[in-house]
């Protein structure tokens, strides 16, 4: 094999083991259906809850806005930011590990908090719940406004992590930004599994000032 010939071919190895690997990256993020499950259960949740009021829009016929992806830092779900912001509540520990494992980038650097990119686009949700990229509003000041404009029925907006899961696979936890709200806000949900049925057994919204 001549010195050209060799270098092809270690430069088309390179490139499919590469492809390879951005693939398996990719999958390995990606929703899944249990993943949807456990967000149109908390979101569903959320919209039945009079609490839930980021918009007072009336509760019949609303719906709740879903962001396309997940958030761009994995800040939030740090175990001290998230202990902080539920008070009395309780996580399982390996569920709140997992979470924190999916949502960071395998290669991240220290204190980036880099976090994966997961959509949700390729998930089909119930009625009541729509999914769209918001960026665009966020970027507008203000954010009310904007938000309001564009979706007069909806609720609230969503921005979630992926869930995290116990090893059982019996609990899982949502962690999320909701909105509009003028310094931020986010809530945490512990859902369990019973009966290969999904339910909230609690839920906590933190409201930053």
């Amino acid at each position: 094999m001549n010195i050209f010939r060799q270098f092809s071919f270690i430069a088309l190895t390179f490139i499919a083991c590469s492809s390879r690997s951005s693939l398996a990256a990719t999958k390995a993020g990606a929703p899944d259906e249990r993943d949807r499950q456990v967000l149109e259960t908390l979101l569903l949740h959320l919209l039945a809850d009079s609490k839930f009021d980021m918009t007072r829009v009336s509760p019949k016929g609303v719906v709740v806005v879903l962001h396309a992806r997940t958030p761009e830092k994995t800040g939030f779900i740090q175990a001290d930011q998230v202990h902080s912001d539920i008070g009395d509540h309780t996580l399982p520990g390996d569920a709140e590990r997992n979470l924190r494992s999916r949502n960071t980038k395998p290669d991240a650097k220290p204190n980036t908090y880099e976090a994966v990119t997961a959509s949700f686009t390729n998930l089909t949700f119930s009625a009541g719940i729509v999914v769209t990229d918001l960026t665009a509003i966020w970027s507008d000041r203000p954010s009310f406004q904007g938000f309001e404009t564009a979706h007069p029925k909806a609720r609230g907006w969503v921005e979630a992590y992926l869930p995290g899961y116990s090893k059982d696979g019996s609990f899982a936890i949502v962690r999320a930004g909701v909105g509009p709200s003028p310094h931020g806000a986010m809530v945490t949900a512990l859902l369990e599994k019973r009966d290969k049925k999904w339910s909230v057994k609690w839920h906590n919204i933190a409201w930053y000032v």
